[in-house]
């Protein structure tokens, strides 16, 4: 019994030490990045500034990153409005483990808002 309760036990706090969060961006935001290469991304509150400070070097050479702890926005400026770029920004995400994006009422990953919203 001990050991169904410890297993019990593991698999529960290793859901929650494994989920994952997302950001959040409208529609009308995506429309306007699409051309100005300015993407702000809501994020969920667990996101910091030393977090974001830790990883935004990375990718340095791709785009400029700027985060509002008060507001939890973070901004994304591509150096270079180019796809090649707007990939790179996916790995920043995943870096700070946001895995899904919201749009509207969808929940989707980086790919599927890009060729939904961005093509």
């Amino acid at each position: 019994m001990k050991k169904l309760a410890m297993i019990f036990v593991l698999s529960l706090a290793s859901s929650f030490a494994f989920s994952q969060n997302s950001a959040s961006i409208s529609t009308a935001q995506l429309k306007a990045a699409k051309s100005s290469g300015v993407y702000e991304f809501s994020v969920p509150e667990d996101i910091t500034a030393e977090k974001v400070d830790a990883v935004k070097g990375y990718y340095k050479d791709y785009f400029s990153v700027s985060f509002n702890e008060s507001t939890d926005v973070l901004k994304v400026t591509l150096l270079k409005n180019e796809e090649s770029n707007l990939n790179v920004v996916n790995r920043l995400l995943v870096a700070l483990d946001l895995r899904t994006i919201n749009v509207g009422s969808e929940n989707m990953t980086f790919m599927d808002m890009k060729d939904k919203y961005l093509k």
